[in-house]
């Protein structure tokens, strides 16, 4: 579907990023690198409006109204802007904002996390947009548009409109009658949520789909509004019902719990768009990738506290981790701020990440103040022994910016006093405004508000010991608030935290460069699987339908189903499939069984293997398919079949087969042969030359991940 691409919004949109109307000016590249993926997005945007919503109403000739007709499509449809932590995502939806307006979208609704710190600073972004009236929920009694609607609802066709509001039970039900008012609904609109993983889900849905008693009787209050509204009174007064003629745009960087949804949910989205980082970005790659945890030190910029560093800090001492973060920022930020001949305006940043307890901000808070007292002391008695109290933190220095390039410690010292003597210790949570940041050197203790959207400039070292029993891998992977174009700031960056974590951010590393690999491949409809971390879950199980959700542990050795379905017509073309191949059939030696064939001709033969309806066993030929998908690249193209008949008990027991059909030492054989990836062993019922049936088994390769899937 053609689009618009040069329009007036678009065009002053860039002019006004480029320029730092709003913000810290951006370099045209970059800007222009972002515009051209808001234009792929926004075409794909406009194709699926114009498909599943109504035709003509959107693009480069688009009518710029909105029918009263029903929707095209069996659902509203909802698009995903999968980007990376810290990556530019809020530009990227300035951008497509732009883009939509230009193209028929007259009017945008952004929904952000609710916290005033992050509505406030998506609002100030969002004024960027050059041509529509913008405005936010920031004040909890006052609306910029009160007073106002009568003309607001005039200057809609002619300028269109942007609204940014917290996703909060508050705001949410007067921005319904906000666009209800100005009949915002006879015009196309686009819902981005920002953060769409965070509050949307409906909180209830394991309780509810449970049947437990006094479970909840509707959705989460969130979801409600923002999705659809069955509440008694409530009917209807939700966003999206009365923007029938929308299109749900999901934004986030951790979307793990919209991919554990049923396909049929409105928060699962059908429309996927992998948003990439532009030149400079530093994310997990950077940080996490190279960690080895057998190493003495790890590689920076990771450096390792005690594994009883969260247990010390309720104690008197400074903690040993936390002492030797806050003297290698003292370090780092001097030598940094001489490098590049300035402070920054708001200073650098240490960020203390160690609970979500607001209690325990405070003492970890008055840790700092007390360790950067004592160091004041020091250097005020004699400024001259710098050079042994930061010795240590000198050497870590080191390990990143090489002998010659690096001022002399002494040379450091009076930089580092002047950035003592200007320190500011900031806690940030729910009972806390934006921050006000001091010139020189900067303390963030806080929490959850530290956890998602809120974008720190300069921050330099992130003390990190926040752990959880079991860890849910979007909530600590919105962590990383280290994450971001970085390049020059990379060697004075630190991140201090216990080994464990180190190797948790890795393996949620691991597991988000494995999903978004799955979904460059994805086909409408295909299932997504997910990979879990050691210790970890994806997300709050209480928005997910445990009852539909199929878990692929890392200990399992064979998966299989219980029954064999027999159908002769299906089990020749499978036969026939597997001699062109040239897949032996009745070979008589184990060792010799195996055969290497195209990875996707294999796939083809597990979605004719037909499966009894209702089978209890562990095999799913969808899941199965997507299983093998997860380690496409490491098949190199090339999978590994087994093929060999049915012992004469061909018919399980009434309850089915329990434990597979394969001995351990094939499963050894099959293993070796396959390497590191998933094999497919294949065994036929009836004669080799007219097989009746095929029973599938999956063998899994040796301490594998765990994987998670909603197939439904």
């Amino acid at each position: 579907m053609p689009i618009q691409t040069n329009g007036p919004v678009v065009t002053g949109t860039r002019r006004n990023l480029i320029e730092g109307l709003r913000a810290a000016p951006m370099a045209e590249a970059a800007v222009d690198a972002i515009i051209r993926q808001a234009e792929d997005f926004t075409e794909r945007v406009v194709g699926t409006y114009e498909s599943q919503v109504a035709s003509g109403e959107v693009g480069a000739e688009g009518s710029g109204r909105a029918s009263v007709e029903p929707i095209a499509g069996t659902r509203p449809p909802t698009a995903l802007m999968y980007g990376r932590v810290q990556s530019g995502k809020t530009a990227a939806m300035i951008l497509s904002s732009a883009l939509c307006l230009d193209n028929g979208f007259l009017v945008v609704v952004v929904l952000t996390a609710n916290s005033v710190a992050l509505v406030e600073q998506t609002a100030s972004r969002f004024k960027a947009l050059d041509g529509p009236r913008i405005l936010s929920t920031v004040a909890d009694d006052l609306y910029e548009w009160e007073g106002q609607e009568g003309e607001l609802a005039q200057e809609i066709a002619s300028d269109g409109l942007v609204l940014v509001c917290g996703k909060d039970a508050f705001h949410l039900p007067r921005v319904i009658q906000f666009l209800q008012a100005i009949e915002a609904s006879a015009y196309p609109a686009i819902v981005f949520d920002d953060e769409a993983d965070a509050a949307t889900p409906d909180t209830t849905l394991a309780a509810r789909s449970s049947g437990r008693p006094r479970a909840p009787t509707v959705p989460s209050t969130i979801n409600r509004r923002v999705i659809e509204n069955s509440a008694p009174g409530e009917e209807g007064e939700s966003i999206g019902e009365i923007l029938p003629h929308s299109l749900f745009a999901q934004v986030t960087a951790t979307p793990f719990i919209l991919f554990l949804q049923r396909s049929a949910s409105r928060i699962r989205p059908n429309v996927t768009f992998l948003l990439e980082p532009g030149e400079g970005y530093c994310g997990g790659d950077t940080f996490f990738a190279g960690f080895d945890a057998t190493a003495t030190p790890p590689a920076f910029p990771i450096v390792l506290v005690p594994d009883a560093e969260a247990q010390a800090i309720t104690r008197r001492p400074v903690p040993q981790g936390l002492a030797a973060s806050i003297d290698f920022f003292l370090v780092a930020s001097a030598a940094a701020a001489q490098r590049g001949g300035r402070w920054p305006q708001t200073g650098f940043k240490h960020l203390s990440h160690t609970s979500a307890r607001i209690d325990q901000h405070t003492t970890v808070a008055n840790h700092i103040d007390r360790h950067l007292l004592r160091r004041r002391r020091q250097l005020r008695e004699r400024l001259e022994d710098s050079t042994q109290i930061f010795a240590d933190s000198y050497a870590e220095l080191q390990r990143s910016e090489h002998e010659g390039t690096l001022p002399s410690l002494a040379d450091l010292s009076s930089l580092i006093y002047e950035a003592l003597r200007q320190a500011e210790v900031l806690r940030i949570n729910a009972t806390t405004n934006a921050p006000s940041y001091g010139p020189r050197v900067n303390f963030l203790v806080g929490g959850n508000i530290l956890g998602r959207g809120l974008t720190i400039d300069h921050l330099l070292v992130t003390y990190y010991i926040r752990e959880a029993q079991i860890a849910q891998m979007d909530t600590v992977w919105q962590h990383a608030r280290m994450y971001g174009y970085r390049t020059a700031l990379m060697p004075y960056t630190r991140v201090y935290l216990p080994r464990r974590l180190a190797s948790r951010f890795k393996e949620i590393h691991e597991s988000e460069e494995q999903l978004r690999d799955v979904l460059r491949r994805e086909a409408l409809g295909e299932y997504v699987p997910i990979r879990l971390a050691a210790r970890s879950r994806p997300t709050r199980p209480n928005a997910t339908e445990p009852a539909l959700i199929q878990v692929y542990r890392g200990l399992d050795q064979q998966l299989f189903p219980h029954f064999l379905y027999e159908d002769s017509e299906r089990a020749s073309e499978i036969l026939q499939r597997l001699q062109v191949l040239e897949v032996p059939i009745v070979e008589g030696m184990r060792t010799e069984r195996s055969t290497r064939v195209p990875l996707d001709e294999l796939l083809d033969i597990v979605d004719l293997i037909p499966v009894q309806d209702g089978d209890p066993g562990r095999w799913n030929s969808e899941n199965i398919r997507t299983l093998m998908e997860s380690f496409r690249e490491q098949y190199n193209g090339i999978a590994s079949v087994y093929v060999r008949g049915l012992q004469e008990d061909a018919h399980p027991p009434p309850e089915g087969w329990i434990r597979g059909r394969l001995s351990g030492e094939e499963i050894r054989i099959i293993r070796t042969a396959a390497g590191s990836v998933p094999a497919l062993a294949l065994m036929y019922s009836g004669a080799a030359d007219q097989p009746q049936g095929w029973y599938p088994t999956l063998v899994l390769p040796p301490g594998q991940a765990t994987y998670i899937v909603n197939p439904w």
